[in-house]
């Protein structure tokens, strides 16, 4: 089983201008692979494949002007490409086109696809060597697959990639039970059971965040007080980005402690806060409205919830099972009624033909798991 950990890194300076300098030549080398590929396919038709990429770039070693990639690790410069050839293998399977990566974007980083070392509280990064961390509380266990270090908001982190084999399943408390969730928009989550999970309170993180931002916008670009002011603004969106992982780490562990088997709605999420956009062809008619719901689907961070519900469930011998999300909210769990006058409003639920009320996401909830008992 693969398990992923993230550790938080204390290089002194000398290992802090490496690792800056190893970010650098892999974002090069990504994009200097990416143009290559781009450029023979645009103007002579060519594909030109992972490993030929690799050559040309260790060719580029003993060019004058790119002589400095002999400072880069060799196997962080192939995982560059590697990285880069994945990148279009997701674009061929109906997924957005490679982009390059820029030096001004809030989080960079590179990988280590072996080679690297723990002892303690230690990580052995090549080029680099022995740095301090963070974050390993226990024994490490597992063949290391691969290494990502990565800086974001003046913080230096590693998340360690490891094959852990039999490891023993996890406890569940109630492994026979199958409950049904429905994610929302006012609500996190609604389970059949009658539970309902308000969204995090973040308000106060959120204003000083806007507070931030509009400082920023007002620096003059390219100086010093434009830097802090940026750096700042980065440690409050990482700030809220770690709050809204830990609540839902901790929101996915309690179903699947409680739970063998979780019925959920299979969402294409991307293409649900593609339509609030709109397009140059098709505007949007309530472009502000949209934009709101879509800022919310993506705090709601619903991908990310599944995701870590899934392995969590996987983990304790359980399932996850993701059924049609068809007329959930307008179907009447009592009778099967549907239409669209069952829904009241966001969270009221009341039967045009047998009366039966009830919350709305409650209702949508009981509907996803009894799709769910019949698939099983």
């Amino acid at each position: 089983m693969l398990k992923a950990k993230k550790v938080r890194l204390y290089p002194n300076k000398e290992q802090q201008q490496i690792i800056s300098s190893q970010i650098g030549g892999a974002r090069y080398v990504y994009n200097r692979a990416l143009a290559l590929r781009k450029f023979a396919y645009s103007k002579f038709g060519l594909k030109i494949g992972k490993f030929a990429l690799i050559n040309h770039i260790t060719k580029l070693k003993n060019r004058e002007k790119t002589s400095w990639l002999k400072e880069i690790d060799s196997q962080a410069i192939q995982q560059s490409i590697a990285n880069m050839d994945k990148a279009y293998q997701h674009f061929f399977k109906g997924g957005g086109y490679p982009k390059f990566k820029s030096r001004h974007h809030s989080r960079q980083s590179y990988q280590y696809p072996q080679r690297v070392k723990i002892e303690g509280n230690k990580v052995f990064l090549p080029k680099v060597g022995w740095v301090k961390c963070k974050g390993l509380r226990k024994e490490f266990v597992g063949k290391i697959k691969t290494v990502t270090v990565s800086y974001e908001a003046y913080q230096y982190h590693a998340s360690i990639l490891v094959d852990i084999e039999d490891e023993p399943l996890k406890p569940c408390n109630n492994p026979n039970k199958t409950i049904g969730l429905d994610v929302g928009v006012s609500l996190v989550v609604a389970d059949s059971d009658g539970n309902k999970v308000e969204p995090l309170d973040l308000t106060r993180e959120l204003k000083k965040l806007k507070t931030k931002a509009q400082q920023l916008s007002r620096k003059k670009k390219g100086s010093n007080n434009r830097a802090k002011a940026k750096a700042k603004l980065a440690k409050i969106n990482l700030k809220i980005a770690n709050k809204r992982k830990d609540f839902l780490h901790k929101l996915s562990l309690q179903y699947a402690e409680n739970q063998g088997i979780v019925v959920i709605e299979d969402l294409k999420i991307k293409n649900m806060t593609k339509a609030t956009k709109g397009t140059v062809e098709k505007p949007s008619k309530n472009a502000s409205a949209n934009r709101g719901l879509n800022r919310v689907i993506t705090q709601q961070s619903w991908g990310l919830f599944f995701e870590l519900l899934e392995y969590k469930l996987s983990q304790r011998g359980g399932q996850l099972i993701k059924v049609d999300p068809k007329f959930t909210s307008q179907t009447c769990n009592e009778c099967g009624h549907i239409s669209k006058e069952n829904r009241k409003s966001q969270d009221k639920f009341v039967c045009t033909a047998c009366g039966h009320s009830a919350n709305a996401d409650i209702n949508a909830s009981k509907n996803i798991l009894a799709r769910g008992i019949t698939r099983q």
